[in-house]
């Protein structure tokens, strides 16, 4: 009589319950560090916590109305009024301030080290809705032929209205870029972290070189 074979129902692997957990930690960490911006006459975007000093980067299309009312929602409830510091049309970024205590800036990394393939995400508020995560795999580097130099991150990640100006992050959890537009429904655009870093140290060196200190 040949034995009947038992077939174990159990996983072979713990490796889609680690790839979960390590998810679930990322977005407890980073969370603090993302906000909701509201801009008077332009509904909600998404901000990431740039310093413990109060700065801000967002799109500067989120913010773009002259003399209108920017606040910010922390992940802890905390409603802020905010200052339009500087913004760059062309880029697409803008640079805001707070002033609060405890706010927790997320961690930069070198957006030129990604490769194609590799795993990226976006929390932001699509549609109103807050601190949603999305995920998907770089898939290139958009080069506009208009302006050669400027470069985006291309990916599947999921986008929608509500996610501008919220944060591309790596596996770790890290800032690789800042989200900026979506293309047929399924292409993201995304600014490399490195540009972010770029304009932001042309900042400091065009206010020291006027005397001038961004709080």
């Amino acid at each position: 009589m040949t034995q009947a074979k038992t077939f174990s129902l159990q996983p072979t692997s713990h490796l889609p319950d680690a790839f979960s957990a390590s998810l679930v930690d990322m977005f407890n960490r980073v969370q603090p560090g993302i906000v909701q911006v509201h801009t008077e006459g332009r509904g909600a975007g998404t901000g990431i916590i740039w310093d413990a000093r109060g700065h801000i980067i967002t799109n500067h299309h989120v913010v773009a109305r002259d003399n209108a009312q920017v606040r910010v929602l922390l992940a802890d409830g905390r409603m802020l009024d905010a200052k339009v510091l500087k913004s760059n049309p062309q880029l697409d970024l803008a640079l805001l301030k707070v002033t609060a205590e405890n706010l927790q800036p997320l961690v930069g990394a070198d957006s030129s080290k990604l490769r194609i393939g590799e795993w990226l995400f976006a929390i932001g508020h699509p549609w109103g809705q807050r601190w949603v995560v999305t995920a998907g795999i770089m898939s290139g580097i958009i080069v506009p032929a208009n302006n050669p130099a400027l470069k985006y991150i291309k990916s599947d990640v999921r986008l929608a209205p509500g996610n501008s100006g919220g944060p591309l992050l790596n596996a770790d959890g890290e800032v690789v870029g800042i989200n900026a537009m979506i293309f047929g429904g399924d292409l993201s655009v995304s600014i490399p972290s490195s540009t972010v870093t770029t304009w932001l140290g042309e900042l400091s060196k065009r206010t020291a070189r006027l005397g001038i200190a961004v709080q």
